[in-house]
């Protein structure tokens, strides 16, 4: 046979050998490895290829290791969350410590489900550990608001070919063929070791999998279907022929969140006229579209400037009227609205959205917003909480999803939503827009909280996936980076940078037309989720037999003879 061949060799022999023991410094090896290889995979490393392997290390413990396997889970998750989640140290260290234990507990959930299935099912870990996986990640996604950052799948936006099925399965079909992928090299390498090694006080006698029926499944299983999933990729890219739409351009003023967060007048006013200024710098451009980011409207433009008696308002509502005329362009434009109902105030995350006659048309607020970032869960009955929120106030959510309608003169009408700051990593959310009809997708943010961090590249590659899942255009407006256009197959086709290559805090325009398809609604749109909730069905059903024939041998153990 093939495979035994490739690992014959002293090299393989003292690999075999080391699996058979079980010592700290194994398992602080694999565990090391792991972490390394899993932050390599994800950006700024961003070398996504190591992801297929980057869980083979700590698979083995799970399955090889009888002790301290749950501690060791929960040793690489924390440090792997807390060195990628390092930008989060610029706002709170606090919020980064326990953000990185929080989500280390899906490494431990996942450690424990996958071995009592695997040991007591005698199932291979091929057929466990993607079910698990991507059923904890869904979880992760909405669970106490959702923290739908760090998917393995994420690491593969580069690579086109294999993305494209995400527009059946969402980003949950990729992070299940990679987990699939390691889970097969490790049971192929404790098939062979278990076949090899004589010792019988080794724990590799313990690998279920020693059966040819699970040898072969690990060998071809994830083979076949990343040959699949490889043959609708490329089957797709041969046959995307998009079709250019409207004009737009995103403006990035590289604003310091230092200077944004605690401006005085004079500073809101310089905020005003630096975006303002870059503006203007595309005059005579054909432009259908002029996009700001996420709060670059200093001002309010929703409220009578006379109540409250403050120039940057009075400043802010002339602005996109001067604007929008000058360019002969509709705008869109990030800003803070506030809304009066008797003495309370109550503000949003908002996008005001203008007609070339510089008339306010509508405006979207935010939805989803961000816990402690921008109002505090349970403030009413825990209320030192609010110490943990940057912004005096809370803000709230708004309550429904505007579409916007840009008339071109040469491409058309479209109509087209905009997502504000974290909103386009919630594939629910973007997905409900494509539902409602949006041709294509705007993202504006401000990342500058976050300053030069791999925070900015970690957040554009999560955004290709829902052009993806939406086969749709998304573009992004950002303050500090990355401003940027991703086409309905994934591909970013537009990034502002500077003459030397940088494109996290810089300053400039990105004019790029939208790339359009034939509009359709794909598999995920429609049917959203599907594939996630069949992994958290299925997972539950292999823990509940799992459990029920732990009892049953329970039960016989204690039986009297």
């Amino acid at each position: 046979m093939l495979c035994p061949l490739i690992f014959k060799g002293t090299i393989f022999d003292n690999f075999l050998k080391t699996l058979a023991k079980t010592n700290f410094v194994k398992i602080l090896i694999f565990s090391f490895l792991t972490i390394l290889l899993l932050c390599l995979s994800f950006p700024p490393a961003d070398l996504g290829f190591l992801a297929w392997i980057a869980l083979v290390p700590w698979f083995i413990l799970i399955v090889t290791e009888e002790r301290y396997v749950c501690l060791n889970a929960l040793f690489i998750g924390t440090v792997f969350i807390f060195i990628q989640l390092s930008w989060l140290r610029h706002v709170t260290y606090i919020a980064w410590i326990l953000l990185s234990l929080y989500c280390s507990a899906y490494f431990l959930g996942f450690a424990f489900c996958s071995r009592v299935i695997i040991f007591r099912l005698k199932l291979p870990l091929v057929v466990v550990a993607p079910f698990a996986w991507v059923a904890l990640e869904y979880i992760r996604s909405f669970f106490l608001s959702g923290f739908p950052w760090f998917f393995i799948g994420h690491t593969q936006y580069q690579y086109l070919p294999v993305i494209q099925v995400s527009d059946i399965t969402g980003v949950y079909g990729i992070s299940f063929i990679i987990i699939m992928v390691n889970a097969g090299i490790v049971d192929l390498i404790l098939y062979i070791a278990a076949r090899r090694n004589t010792s019988n006080s080794s724990s590799l006698h313990r690998f279920p999998g020693r059966k040819f029926a699970f040898f072969g499944l690990a060998c071809i299983l994830p083979f076949v279907l990343l040959a699949t999933i490889l043959s609708y990729g490329f089957y797709w890219l041969n046959h995307y022929k998009p079709k250019e739409g409207p004009a737009l351009c995103m403006v990035q003023g590289n604003i310091p969140q230092d200077v944004k967060f605690q401006s005085k007048e004079e500073d809101e006013i310089s905020i005003l006229k630096k975006y303002t200024d870059l503006s203007l710098g595309v005059k005579g451009k054909q432009i259908d579209l002029l996009v700001w980011p996420e709060t670059m409207i200093p001002g309010l433009l929703n409220i009578d400037p006379e109540l409250t008696g403050r120039k940057i308002d009075v400043l802010s509502q002339l602005t996109p009227i001067q604007l929008s005329q000058d360019l002969n362009t509709n705008l869109l434009l990030g800003g803070i609205a506030l809304t009066l109902i008797g003495e309370e105030q109550i503000y949003f995350n908002s996008a005001y959205y203008y007609s070339k006659e510089g008339k306010l048309v509508d405006r979207y607020d935010k939805i989803h917003l961000v816990p402690f970032g921008e109002f505090t869960p349970l403030k009413k009955y825990l209320p030192f909480l609010a110490k943990l929120v940057p912004y005096e106030i809370g803000l709230t959510h708004g309550q429904r999803r505007a579409l916007f309608r840009l008339d071109t003169s040469q491409h058309g009408s479209f109509v087209f939503g905009s997502s504000i700051c974290y909103e386009d990593i919630v594939p629910s959310l973007i997905r409900k827009f494509k539902k409602d009809g949006a041709d294509f997708m705007l993202n504006i943010t401000n990342d500058g909280w976050f300053r030069n961090s791999a925070e900015l590249d970690q957040h554009l590659a999560i955004m290709v996936f829902r052009a993806v899942e939406n086969r749709f255009s998304m573009a992004r407006a950002a303050n500090t980076g990355i401003s940027s256009f991703v086409g309905p197959d994934g591909a970013i086709y537009a990034k502002l940078s500077d003459s030397k290559g940088k494109y996290r805090e810089i300053s400039g325009t990105l004019v790029a037309r939208i790339k359009l398809i034939e509009k359709y609604n794909p598999f995920y749109t429609i049917c959203g989720d599907w594939f996630s909730i069949l992994c958290v069905t299925a997972s539950l059903i292999m823990l509940i037999m799992s459990i029920f024939k732990g009892r049953i041998v329970c039960q016989k153990v204690a039986k009297p003879r």
